[in-house]
C-alpha cells in the first residue's frame, strides 16, 4: 500500500511541480509532512540539505529520499521514477507544441505569465525552511523559541555567499561543521 501511496503522491507532485526543486518544495512538504505525515518539518528541512548537497535535481533527490525513508530501496524507485514521469511526458508534448506554436502571441504570455506563480513558490518554500530552522515551525515563532545560533550562522554564510567568496554546497556543508562544532562545545542538542 505504501508503493501506490508513493507512486500516486509524486506522480501528482511531479505533474504539478513547476519552477524546480525550489518552486516545489512547498508542494511536496504540504503532501510528505502535511498531507501524509510520513516525516516532520524538521526531518524534510534536514532531507532537503541532503538533497541539496548530493548531485542532480533537488527535487528528484527529494523524491528519492522520501521514498527511502517511507520504503527502502523500491520505495526510492517508485519515488523517484513517479516524480520524473510526468516531466518527461509533458516536455516531449510541449517540445512538440512549442516548435509548431513558439511564434505565438498567446504562448509568449502563457510563459511570461508562469514566472510570477513560480517566484512565489520558491518565496514560500524559503519562508517554510527558514521558520523551521529558525523557530522549529511557523507555530513557534517567538523570541523565546529563536535558534540565534542558526541565524547567526545563516547571516554569515548569506555574506559570504553575496561577497562571492563560497559557493552554495560549501556554505551547506561549512554551516552543517560550523553548526556540529558549536553544538557541540555548547553541548546543546542539535
Amino acid at each position: 500500500m505504501i508503493l501506490f501511496d508513493l507512486f500516486v503522491t509524486f506522480i501528482i507532485l511531479g505533474a504539478f511541480s513547476f519552477g524546480g526543486g525550489y518552486g516545489s518544495m512547498e508542494l511536496i512538504r504540504s503532501r510528505v509532512v502535511s498531507g501524509h505525515g510520513w516525516m516532520t518539518n524538521a526531518e524534510f528541512t534536514d532531507i532537503i540539505s541532503i538533497a541539496e548537497m548530493t548531485p542532480g535535481p533537488l527535487g528528484i533527490n527529494i523524491a528519492s529520499f522520501v521514498g527511502a525513508r517511507t520504503a527502502g530501496v523500491i520505495g526510492a524507485v517508485v519515488a523517484t521514477l513517479s516524480y520524473v514521469l510526468p516531466a518527461v511526458i509533458i516536455v516531449m508534448i510541449m517540445a512538440k507544441v512549442y516548435f509548431r506554436c513558439r511564434n505565438l502571441r498567446s504562448v509568449q504570455g502563457v510563459l511570461k505569465g508562469i514566472h510570477p506563480a513560480v517566484a512565489a513558490m520558491v518565496l514560500a518554500a524559503a519562508i517554510t525552511l527558514v521558520t523551521t530552522a529558525w523557530w522549529g515551525g511557523a507555530a513557534s515563532i517567538s523570541l523565546e523559541s529563536t535558534n540565534w545560533i542558526s541565524i547567526a550562522i545563516s547571516a554569515v554564510m548569506l555574506i559570504l555567499l553575496q561577497k562571492k567568496r563560497i559557493g552554495p554546497v560549501m556554505a551547506i556543508l561549512s554551516s552543517g561543521v560550523i553548526g556540529a562544532a558549536i553544538y557541540a562545545v555548547l553541548g546543546i542538542p542539535a
